[in-house]
């Protein structure tokens, strides 16, 4: 993981289907001296994409203060029951909409990634708002090369938008196998780069 260039952290990403759902995991740890922080994204959904439980955990350290972040939403159809470990709720979102996990990849496979190819859809995403799912756009910009670690490879580009809020380029392989993401967000660049 970089940030503005400097090294600061390692992302752990997997994906599998147990108990016919996909889970989806998403471990981070970062460390920028005076700030630390790991979080976890669990993602579970049903094989043709309905949300099932999505678990988000963030832990910060700053100057010494530690501080814990814990969001739990089970998915009942339109309802969804909220924890954040302070608060319980229960909220009912009319709009279909799915999680972030797997719905785009398999889109994209069937539209083979062409150029051009646009895939909408609106997801959960409690960080953003409890009620309302917001809207990701991800569109097949084409093929680039792209250097990784000093060396080049001829990858396809995918560039995300979520709300307006953050944009991401994520550059993939023929297999599927994402190489790099940038994550250009409150004038940061966030790079997570294949190990």
């Amino acid at each position: 993981l970089l940030v503005n260039g400097a090294a600061i952290g390692r992302a752990v990403a997997s994906n599998k289907i147990s108990g016919g759902q996909y889970v989806s995991t998403m471990k981070m740890e970062m460390d920028a001296g005076y700030i630390k922080n790991s979080s976890r994204q669990i993602i579970t959904e049903t094989l043709d994409f309905k949300p099932v439980r999505l678990e988000l955990y963030n832990k910060t350290i700053q100057n010494g203060q530690e501080s814990e972040v814990k969001t739990v939403a089970v998915f009942k159809g339109k309802t969804v029951d909220l924890d954040t470990g302070e608060t319980k709720t229960t909220v009912t979102i009319d709009r279909p909409f799915i999680l972030e996990g797997n719905y785009f990849m398999k889109e994209l496979i069937r539209n083979e990634f062409r150029k051009g190819t646009v895939i909408r859809n609106h997801i959960y995403e409690p960080s953003v708002d409890t009620e309302e799912p917001v809207l990701v756009l991800v569109k097949v910009l084409g093929r680039e090369d792209v250097r990784i670690k000093g060396k080049t490879r001829n990858l396809i580009h995918l560039g995300f938008s979520i709300e307006n809020l953050k944009n991401i380029d994520s550059y993939i392989d023929d297999d599927g196998i994402t190489w790099k993401t940038v994550i250009t967000m409150l004038n940061n660049r966030l790079e997570l780069v294949l190990d």
